[in-house]
């Protein structure tokens, strides 16, 4: 036969393994909302480095295409004054001029070009982004919904098990209470296990016949000879 105390024991230990699972869940809820929020911010900061490369890939482009102008102008003048020359030497020097400039600007629009096409693809890879940035946020949205409707719902169970909690430490002897709380902290698992073939259900090592005995008289609280936890006889 069982012990009153161990069956209402036993009663408490089940709300009390209750309580710890979903104190622990809702500890680890706003964990999980966070955990969503900075995965939606790195993906954001990585579209907007991306934006902000091909931003400044068309910036750079700007700038050469302004490079070329300033070129093509000191052209333009280097051409006025040769016309007003009569010199060979100022003609000549002024026409290589010309032709440092003319090279400069065939380098200068080839990066022209070459930053157009890498401004196109990056177009394109921002777009692509977008569309993948906003489907994220879209499920990030809805996660993190989820998730918030889990922890209102934790915590309203939370209350109604620590008030089961309650009630069943009502039903513990006063001299009781205290150890088993004290097992349970020790053993941050179960204070009150049962003996199956010969063997603690806590620690499993063989418990003495001394202790199956007083296990299966149920007349009083018995302890595992080995790691301390409360047991009683099962059935086998």
């Amino acid at each position: 036969m069982t012990n009153p105390t161990v069956e209402a024991l036993l009663v408490l230990q089940e709300r009390d393994v209750r309580v710890a699972t979903l104190t622990a869940e809702l500890t680890q809820l706003p964990e999980q909302i966070s955990a969503v929020e900075d995965d939606l911010a790195r993906r954001t900061a990585k579209f907007d480095e991306l934006k902000n490369r091909t931003r400044q890939i068309e910036a750079d482009r700007k700038k050469i295409d302004l490079d070329v102008q300033a070129k093509q102008v000191a052209i333009a003048r280097y051409k006025s004054q040769q016309q007003q020359t009569r010199k060979n030497e100022e003609f000549a020097a002024l026409n290589h001029e010309i032709e440092h400039a003319g090279k400069d600007i065939s380098a200068l629009e080839d990066s022209e070009l070459e930053l157009m096409e890498a401004y196109d693809k990056g177009l394109a890879e921002v777009d692509l982004a977008q569309k993948e940035l906003l489907t994220f946020k879209e499920k990030a949205k809805q996660k993190k919904a989820e998730l918030e409707k889990r922890t209102a719902g934790v915590s309203a169970d939370l209350l109604k098990a620590e008030e089961q909690q309650k009630i069943s430490e009502q039903a513990i002897p006063e001299d009781v209470l205290p150890r088993y709380r004290r097992i349970l902290k020790s053993k941050r698992d179960v204070a009150v296990v049962p003996i199956r073939h010969g063997a603690c259900g806590g620690c499993h090592m063989k418990v003495t016949p001394q202790t199956v005995l007083s296990a299966k008289a149920g007349d009083q609280l018995v302890s595992c000879d080995n790691c301390g936890r409360l047991v009683y006889w099962l059935d086998e």
